[in-house]
């Protein structure tokens, strides 16, 4: 149950994991403030957990994460309007297949903007706040990828292993404080139609680690509380991360390129 006052914000909360991790919380008595594109889907989310929980504070701010004024205005807008963000969800973020030269210079810039800058400003924004608060967490949303070098979803896989490597740094400056950061590094999550294809022309590879987004904020949230560093959902996934440290780099580029220049096609 959440203090009265406090808040977790989830970025990237109209949809899949994000939404997930917003109504796990909400079903855990917090207090949620749902952080999105500006569109529909973020205010019915936002109205359906008003109608479900009414005894609880939700509120939703509509705004483009690619954008770099976006962070402070997250920030602002939560100052003005009083809001203590205790729990902090770093989930907003953008995956792509194909070739590194089919897509524009610009989306790449947009991406890199979204999955690492905002993160980390946001973070950045936060974190002075919630140091003076009892106990606080920070969840941020890397990937399976963010262990492995990947053809065909190159700068994907390493913006994840941005949002891992930093996550991990930070970890280990707050250790002696009341702030948390624990990583989460989902492998084949159903969020919606266009990954559910991209994930059925992976074959049976991907098929066993599916999970839905329930299932894996569940998870994530469990960890969280626990303390835990990393949260891997999903047996086959830790699997598949412990034959990373035994299969050959020549090898493990060769089958990574060969499942994923599927999804370029």
């Amino acid at each position: 149950m959440s203090d009265q006052n406090t808040y977790t914000l989830v970025t990237g909360a109209s949809n899949g994991i994000g939404k997930a991790i917003a109504e796990n919380c909400a079903a855990r008595g917090q207090n949620v403030l749902l952080v999105a594109l500006p569109e529909p889907k973020l205010e019915e989310v936002a109205a359906a957990l008003k109608e479900q929980y009414p005894t609880q504070s939700f509120d939703a701010l509509g705004t483009d994460m690619m954008q770099k004024e976006s962070p402070q205005e997250i920030y602002d807008w939560c100052k003005q309007n009083g809001y203590i963000v205790d729990i902090l969800v770093n989930n907003a973020g953008l995956g792509n297949s194909g070739a590194f030269l089919s897509r524009e210079a610009s989306f790449y810039y947009g991406q890199m903007q979204l999955n690492m800058v905002s993160l980390v400003m946001l973070t950045h924004l936060f974190l002075e706040d919630m140091k003076r608060l009892p106990k606080t967490y920070v969840l941020n949303v890397a990937s399976m990828a963010s262990f492995y070098d990947i053809p065909y979803k190159g700068i994907y896989s390493a913006s994840k292993r941005f949002v891992h490597s930093f996550s991990r740094s930070l970890r280990k400056e707050l250790e002696a404080t009341n702030i948390g950061v624990t990583i989460l590094c989902p492998a084949a999550v159903l969020t919606n139609p266009d990954v559910i294809q991209r994930d059925k022309e992976m074959g049976k590879a991907s098929k066993m680690t599916q999970q839905t987004p329930e299932e894996v904020a569940e998870y994530a949230l469990a960890r969280m509380y626990q303390g835990k560093a990393i949260a891997i959902p999903g047996f086959m996934p830790k699997v598949y991360k412990a034959l990373g440290r035994i299969i050959p780099y020549s090898i493990q580029m060769r089958m990574l390129a060969n499942a994923f220049i599927k999804q370029s096609k």
